[in-house]
């Protein structure tokens, strides 16, 4: 089977350009099992992308800053559950989907991030 090509965030939801922020936190280099630095290399985004079945997807941004530093874990998880939630989108996300032991998987990157204001 060949390889899946690394496809924009919108064709693996519903042709949509935001998704539902579910957690944050930051990525430390490792080497060998040892983490190198106390200083994150990039921060990662868990999300659900609601134009595919709220499938979940974890988006790495480089960089030691959290470009959504005002927005708390207990926002995040208050959001959820009072089911508004907040919505997010990303700037060149590209996704890859791969397989490991034929269960499929997806992992993704991205340049920038930003809150998105719902529509009433």
């Amino acid at each position: 089977m060949s390889p899946i090509p690394p496809l924009p965030l919108e064709s693996l939801n519903g042709g949509l350009d935001w998704v539902i922020l579910a957690g944050k936190r930051p990525g430390y280099p490792f080497k060998d099992g040892k983490r190198l630095s106390d200083t994150p290399e990039k921060y990662n985004y868990d999300v659900k992308l609601p134009g595919n079945c709220y499938a979940e997807l974890t988006v790495s941004i480089p960089g030691s800053v959290d470009a959504l530093a005002s927005v708390t874990d207990e926002q995040i998880a208050e959001g959820c559950a009072t089911l508004r939630p907040i919505l997010i989108r990303f700037s060149d996300c590209i996704v890859k989907v791969y397989t490991i032991r034929g269960e499929q998987r997806m992992s993704a990157t991205a340049c920038g991030i930003e809150l998105v204001k719902p529509s009433k």
